[in-house]
């Protein structure tokens, strides 16, 4: 077992947009190494990442079919 605490969050889909918009402009106005360590700006590309998965998960599951 590790020592690293993990913690869990719920969002809806809004504060995901929301959260994606703001992780979004971050990496935009990342001033880049040395001024912020490089992991940062990984960090943030993760988030992005996983943010852009719950988006595309959402839109998944509330497509709308026609049974015509």
């Amino acid at each position: 077992m590790d020592n690293e605490t993990t913690f869990e969050f719920n969002f809806d889909i809004n504060a995901i947009r929301r959260l994606k918009d703001v992780i979004d402009y971050a990496i935009q106005v990342w001033p880049g190494s040395p001024a912020r360590p490089v992991g940062e700006q990984e960090f943030l590309w993760g988030m992005r990442d996983e943010c852009n998965k719950c988006l595309m998960e959402y839109s998944f599951q509330h497509l709308n079919i026609d049974d015509k």
